[in-house]
């Protein structure tokens, strides 16, 4: 049997996502390679006319029996068009994200899965808005999608993240009760961050806080101009390559999200054993069972007093062991192997 991944031209949690997957089939003797097409952002008509000729000639070259495992909306729905009228072949589908934007984008997304739905044999998805969205769109088998953290950084093509910069003097004894937050997350709109200075305000008029956020991406200046306008206990690190150090140093941490998948970031906070305060958004309870305070999305008071109620230590040591309980729980590179052949071959007996 081969199994050709179709992946998207993405980067961060996604692409780690899919090298992970295929180090672990390549490193179970599964014949898996890559479908030689980079599945783009945004449709372009001769693009991806060229990616479906393309898809459909490695089909057709690949050992038989054949499945397709595409990541993402678009290259799912590109290799289901690529496989109109061949019903030999298998497709699984995994859905990492939701589609966002203007009602014409939304309405091409749902167009996207309607199309994968009829085609896809196993749809597997992040979190549980996707899987229903996929059922209402005529999925046959849809799936909740095992993402384990991977035990080490992914290597990535992408640039050396920066050095860390250094820590500030040891605090004095006034700095010594300000409660530490720590947020690992991309700088970008379903993050919620505009939230988080929200919260920022809120928490500084009740005791000393510092909020450090960890990651970079478009929102930088924009959220960098609020917190010098308004002076908000916030600190933009960057993007780190030092986040188990950060976490050690951290009271707990937050997510403000308005979407996610399953994030990592999560699953290396609760392995870490510290406190979380996260909005319940997305596949987030799927990480977090009920080891987190989980609060509504959008919901800035409902954050304030989660974080107000983990400042007495005490508390926060049940709240880090309920997530080192929920550790032991998470998903492993064995757990995504088994669905992998679970889903990926039309009779798992066949490896």
């Amino acid at each position: 049997m081969s199994i050709l991944l179709v992946r998207p031209a993405a980067s961060g949690g996604l692409a780690a996502h899919v090298d992970h997957e295929l180090a672990l089939l390549r490193a179970a003797g599964r014949d898996v390679a890559e479908a030689p097409v980079r599945i783009q952002e945004r449709p372009h008509s001769l693009a991806d006319l060229r990616t479906l000729r393309t898809l459909r000639a490695a089909a057709r070259a690949a050992t038989p029996p054949v499945t397709l495992h595409a990541h993402g909306l678009r290259a799912g729905a590109l290799a289901a068009l690529a496989l109109i009228g061949r019903r030999r072949e298998r497709l699984v589908v995994t859905l990492h994200n939701r589609t966002v934007g203007s009602r014409a984008t939304r309405t091409v997304g749902a167009l996207l899965l309607r199309i994968l739905a009829g085609r896809a044999d196993a749809v597997l998805a992040v979190s549980p808005d996707l899987a229903e969205m996929a059922r209402r769109a005529g999925a046959r088998d849809v799936r909740h999608a095992v993402i384990p953290a991977p035990g080490t950084a992914p290597e990535s093509s992408a640039e050396p993240a920066p050095e860390p910069a250094p820590d500030p003097a040891p605090p004095t004894a006034h700095a010594a009760e300000r409660l530490e937050i720590l947020v690992i997350a991309r700088l970008a709109p379903q993050k919620g961050l505009h939230d988080l200075l929200d919260v920022a305000d809120a928490l500084r008029r009740q005791a000393p806080v510092r909020i450090r956020v960890a990651g970079d991406g478009p929102l930088h200046e924009e959220l960098a101009a609020r917190i010098r306008a308004e002076r908000l206990p916030v600190e933009l690190l960057g993007r780190r390559s030092d986040v188990p150090a950060l976490l050690s140093a951290a009271d707990l941490l937050v997510s403000t999200a308005h979407w996610e998948g399953q994030p990592v970031s999560l699953q290396e906070a609760l392995r870490s054993g510290i406190a979380i305060v996260a909005t319940d958004a997305g596949g987030t309870r799927w990480v977090t069972g009920d080891a987190a305070h989980l609060v509504p999305v959008g919901d800035v008071r409902a954050l304030a007093a989660a974080i107000t109620a983990l400042r007495e230590s005490g508390t926060r040591d049940m709240a880090a062991a309920a997530s080192r309980r929920r550790a032991r729980e998470l998903p492993t590179a064995q757990d995504l192997l088994a669905q992998l052949d679970e889903v990926l071959a039309a009779d798992p007996r066949g490896w």
